[in-house]
């Protein structure tokens, strides 16, 4: 069980890095640690933060946020941020002004959540395309509320496993959100939903 816990959250980490053009390394890093020049000035260290969940520290730890959430609920996605322009959300964490106003300056926003959780994965396609939709806008709508007021494009990616892509969900300003379903809902699988399969109760809220 971890192992898959493990592939299936490097995957998603791949998929973010695919989407905003970061490279991760994933396997046979090799660190090099130069000797120091004694001339060498001091520098401070880069501002840590987990790449699974996002390019940036704010939008790191608003993924990490949105992941937990979502498994409170026994909504068992892990979820991953992209966030243009990637420099803005460089700032220290601890200062509330520097996060508002890094969230206020993005212009584009890409989701990815992904899924292995039967369960999970069914009662998402017993909802129907409308309540497919649905459900991601609301989360759409959550990132919102923190201060994403700048937004002009989002692009959400749905995955089921390893390697279904479920749907993609595009918007853009002054448009409308659309459902594009990559996999025919797995018709025809033995993942496709059950009889007793039912959809979510209601779309998530912050």
């Amino acid at each position: 069980m971890r192992s898959t816990r493990n592939r299936r959250r490097a995957a998603a980490a791949l998929v973010l890095a695919g989407v905003t053009g970061l490279m991760v390394a994933c396997s046979e890093v090799a660190v090099v640690t130069p000797t120091p020049s004694p001339t060498a000035a001091p520098s401070l260290p880069p501002i840590g933060f987990n790449h699974r969940y996002g390019n940036n520290p704010v939008a790191a730890a608003d993924g990490f946020e949105l992941e937990r959430t979502l498994f409170a609920r026994k909504d068992y996605w892990e979820t991953a941020l992209a966030t243009t322009p990637i420099e803005a959300g460089y700032v220290d964490r601890a200062n509330p002004g520097a996060v508002t106003t890094a969230r206020a300056a993005v212009t584009e926003l890409t989701l990815v959540i992904a899924s292995e959780a039967l369960n999970t994965i069914r009662s998402f396609l017993a909802n129907g395309h409308p309540g497919q939709l649905s459900y991601c806008t609301a989360l759409l709508d959550s990132l919102r509320t923190k201060g994403y007021t700048g937004l002009n494009k989002v692009t959400v990616y749905i995955y089921f496993g390893e390697q279904d892509r479920h749907a993609v969900i595009t918007w853009k300003q002054g448009g409308s959100y659309d459902l594009q379903v990559l996999d025919n809902d797995l018709k025809g699988t033995s993942i496709n939903p059950s009889p007793s399969s039912t959809p979510f109760a209601a779309p998530p809220t912050s």
